[in-house]
């Protein structure tokens, strides 16, 4: 098994893996610390967020048995290049799309509302097609923006359960 973390952002990590630099994705980390650890047709790469082409790319030359994702990302996700990518439909990957509609619009509220603080230059953009695939969960993500709500979770030392549960709590599905 293993598991990893986005280190971009990152100064140090551990050996072996990607740091302080654009590559340095979760995806790719978790890879690189499991080769030759492990039958790798035997392992499923999760995530939380649709992998980039980047991550996609990786995930086949691993050669990973299987890839499974909570939430899509209409930005940077690349899980159609599988049906598309006559190299990456060849490996015959199983594939398996968000299944949780609650936990995927939480995993993009905080997502967006993380893009709102930074402002990239891209925001406009990103913003647009995030309103056109995920209204609502775009919706709430600038209301809880506006409000500060979860800046001010994360100033009160709020678990991550407690902002999860405060954020389901803004979601709703018709029945």
């Amino acid at each position: 098994m293993s598991a990893e973390r986005n280190r971009i952002h990152e100064h140090s990590g551990p050996s072996g893996t990607v740091f302080g630099r654009k590559l340095a994705h979760a995806e790719l980390n978790a890879l690189l610390t499991l080769e030759g650890e492990a039958d790798s047709r035997a392992c499923v790469l999760y995530t939380t967020t649709e992998p980039c082409p980047l991550c996609v790319g990786a995930a086949r030359m691993a050669d990973v048995g299987g890839l499974r994702y909570a939430s899509r990302e209409p930005w940077a996700g690349s899980a159609a290049m599988f049906e598309t990518v006559p190299y990456l439909r060849r490996a015959n990957l199983g594939l398996l799309e968000p299944e949780d509609q609650r936990l995927e619009a939480i995993l993009v509220v905080l997502l967006v509302e993380r893009y709102l603080r930074l402002e990239p230059k891209v925001l406009p953009s990103f913003l647009k097609l995030y309103e056109e695939v995920m209204p609502q969960a775009t919706r709430i993500a600038r209301n809880a923006h506006a409000s500060g709500l979860l800046g001010t979770m994360g100033a009160d030392s709020a678990s991550a359960r407690e902002m999860l549960e405060t954020l389901d709590q803004l979601i709703s599905f018709p029945t």
